[in-house]
């Protein structure tokens, strides 16, 4: 089943996050695109009761303080493209989950390109955590609190390379930088 990319926008003025939306629904028509008030606390409260969704358009400029303020309160999980009349705020965007720092007025060469970006981001994403199998169970072994001890060691033969088992060795010592096991046995 493939899921559907949802997309938000944050903008305080009305005929702009119209346009936006038109605009990202042109480009992406099978794309979830939700519009919220232009303002801190409406939108951290609908993020608040809301599944965070894969891309924000993020006004910089909002109704009661500026997107700063949102996202430390909302802590948004989404990557952000910042959409803004104001280029004065581009450094400190890209030190949070920015993407992209689109200038209005916004121009759909500009929007596609930010979008292709967030889709090969995402993509790649996708890419690496499916081939690297054991990712989950490093994630798993990771959480586990439980310490898990070696239960055997690889051992180098003169000819070859054998398997000692832990409950085989009685101890180890060391002499001129090697190591060295000694068995029960």
């Amino acid at each position: 089943m493939i899921s559907t990319t949802k997309a938000v926008i944050i903008e305080d003025e009305i005929p702009a996050a119209r346009l936006l939306k038109s605009m990202v629904e042109a480009i992406r028509p099978s794309w979830e695109v939700v519009v919220l008030p232009g303002n801190i606390e409406e939108s951290v409260e609908w993020f608040n009761s809301n599944p965070h969704p894969d891309i924000i358009f993020l006004d910089i400029q909002l109704s009661d303080g500026n997107s700063f303020m949102f996202i430390e309160q909302a802590k948004p999980e989404s990557m952000i493209v910042f959409t803004t009349a104001y280029d004065e705020y581009a450094v400190r965007a890209f030190s949070l989950n920015s993407i992209d720092y689109l200038l209005k007025p916004i121009h759909k060469e500009r929007l596609q390109d930010a979008i292709v970006k967030f889709e090969n981001l995402t993509s790649r994403y996708i890419k690496d955590f499916n081939e690297n199998s054991q990712m989950l169970e490093v994630l798993q072994s990771l959480s586990n609190t439980e310490k898990r001890y070696r239960t055997r060691f690889l051992i180098s033969g003169v000819d070859r390379l054998f398997t000692l088992q832990v409950n085989d060795i009685a101890y180890f010592y060391s002499e001129n930088k090697e190591t060295f096991a000694v068995t029960t046995s």
